[in-house]
């Protein structure tokens, strides 16, 4: 009984595992984003993207919902080849120009499904210039912002890095963000990273809607280097004199070595007043034959050889005052040590400070009074090179305004964060131990049975209850068999003698059923066993 309710229980935890409907959150991604310059929610494999045409870039792509599936059946661009390089990109119709569109807002979801150890997850704000060409996006093609995690070896970061343009020399210098944040690649779930250009020059960048770091475009200390140069700066013609002296202190003139210093003497030496004990035995050795130990008795000299006593310890070169070998006293703190001797520092009369070049004016100076209003952009680009699979990218935003953006992180990746948090702490149950599965499905059963109380009621009628009636009326079954015989009985003198004869001490039914059954193999048996035969007692 108690193992049929065991079963019932467990049939009942699998049925509610089996049947729980799918909660996840029903999602229609959206083709277009109000407000958005550009968006990218992959309903296809590529969406606006091209994968490049250069044979550098061999890696596949794919086409993949995300792992934890927290909006069913959402789909994002996944990198499926390790260890290779992969590029794809888009080109638009008309660059985005940060300065008339009031900032930058780049935006994209994230997922590691294999985590990331060695490789990049950012994407390129490709420039809009003749150069940009999809059919010839490569490593070199010029962008104005890199954007997203970079991980290998010491490297974990979020990069920032923003292409500028100097106006005097017209040469492009990238400046990075200094102090970036770390991003977590390890946990397989879906991130959003944003970053923000104001038209105040501030910059700031978000993970998971959370702000984890803030910059200025204009300072001298937010970016290596700054995007604004020195003013002035070191004359490289200039040279340190030969005669400068850019010592502070120098060797006292006047000090002269004690004349009692010797620089020769040892830093320690033999213990003079130590003597050789008079019981140490310079010639003795440390190890000598047991003189205890005696031969096996089995042992045959001509068929084991000459036997020899095992080695121990010499008892003459243990004990106090007692030692073998050579003799040598130990080693002590010379008194008389005092080292190298040195001169006193004085300060030097003739220090001059420490030079420095002089400094003249910049001839690349230039004030960049607004660098958000940065190169415009002429399309995205995604390349990277890593040595794992399964980096997914999807609903990628680029606008000028933060609420935009935060429309689609709020009705795309909030609820998936939260459906792929669930989803862990639900996998996280079924993966802890063999109690935390006995705890989690035993939760599941009562839920289960709270939601179906009619159809578990049912259950319990049609199949516990047949099973109640044959365990508590099965033992009745032998009342209309001795009913049945009482007639034939009694229908015969010989059936009357039978009964009183049964009435009276003697074999029973049983005993009498056993002997006539008796065989004379068995008889014999049972007389070898020992038994006796058993006689009935006369009346």
């Amino acid at each position: 009984m108690r193992a049929f309710g065991m079963l019932a229980f467990a049939a009942v935890a699998l049925a509610a595992d089996a049947a729980e409907p799918d909660e996840t959150p029903a999602y229609a991604p959206p083709k277009t984003l109000e407000g958005a310059h550009f968006f990218e929610p992959f309903l296809s494999k590529y969406g606006a993207f091209e994968p490049s045409k250069d044979a550098a870039f061999d890696g596949e792509w794919a086409h993949e919902t995300h792992m934890h599936d927290g909006l069913a059946g959402d789909m994002g661009l996944v990198v499926s080849s390790p260890a290779k390089k992969h590029a794809v990109s888009t080109r638009f119709a008309a660059p985005f120009d940060p300065k008339a569109s009031g900032g930058l807002v780049i935006q994209y979801e994230l997922q590691l499904k294999n985590r990331l150890q060695c490789g990049g997850a950012y994407m390129k704000l490709l420039s809009a210039s003749e150069e940009l060409s999809q059919d010839g996006f490569k490593a070199e093609t010029p962008y104005t912002i890199m954007f997203g995690p970079d991980v290998c070896g010491t490297t974990n970061k979020v990069h920032f890095i923003l292409r500028h343009r100097n106006p005097l020399s017209g040469e492009w210098e990238e400046k990075h963000l200094v102090g970036p944040p770390s991003p977590d690649v390890s946990d397989g779930q879906t991130h959003l990273y944003t970053a923000i250009v104001g038209t105040d020059n501030s910059v700031k960048l978000l993970v998971d809607n959370k702000q984890v770091k803030t910059a200025s475009l204009l300072s001298k200390t937010d970016f290596k280097p700054a995007v604004n140069p020195e003013k002035v700066i070191d004359d490289a013609k200039d040279a340190k004199p030969e005669e400068w002296v850019d010592e502070p202190k120098m060797d006292d003139p006047e000090a002269k070595k004690p004349d009692d210093w010797d620089e020769d003497a040892p830093p320690r030496i033999t213990d003079p007043a130590e003597e050789k004990p008079a019981a140490w035995l310079d010639d003795a050795p440390l190890k000598v034959h047991d003189p205890k130990a005696t031969p096996p008795s089995d042992w045959d000299v001509d068929e084991d050889g000459e036997w020899e006593a095992p080695m121990v310890d010499n008892p003459d070169c243990s004990g106090a005052g007692k030692g073998c070998g050579e003799w040598k006293a130990k080693q002590i703190s010379n008194p008389d040590y005092k080292g190298q001797w040195h001169a006193a520092k004085v300060d030097n009369p003739a220090y001059l400070g420490v030079w420095k070049p002089r400094q003249v004016d910049n001839p690349h100076y230039f004030e960049d009074e607004t660098p958000y209003a940065m190169a415009p952009i002429g399309g995205i680009g995604i390349e990277l090179w890593t040595m794992q699979s399964g980096i997914l990218f999807d609903n990628i935003v680029l606008t000028g305004s933060p609420e935009v953006a935060a429309s689609i992180a709020a009705s795309a990746f909030e609820p998936r964060a939260a459906a792929e948090k669930a989803s862990k702490k639900e996998d996280a149950k079924k993966d802890g131990g063999v109690m935390a599965k006995v705890k989690f499905y035993v939760g599941k059963a009562f839920d289960w049975c709270l939601e179906n109380a009619m159809l578990v009621g049912a259950t319990l009628c049609l199949g516990l209850l047949p099973l109640l009636l044959f365990c508590c009326m099965g033992g009745k079954k032998t009342a209309p068999a001795a009913a049945a015989a009482e007639p034939s009985s009694s229908s015969s003198a010989g059936g009357k003698k039978k009964a009183a004869a049964s009435s009276e001490p003697g074999p029973s039914s049983a005993s009498a059923a056993d002997a006539a059954d008796d065989t004379p193999e068995k008889a014999a048996g049972k007389k070898a066993a020992g038994g006796k035969k058993r006689t009935p007692k006369t009346e």
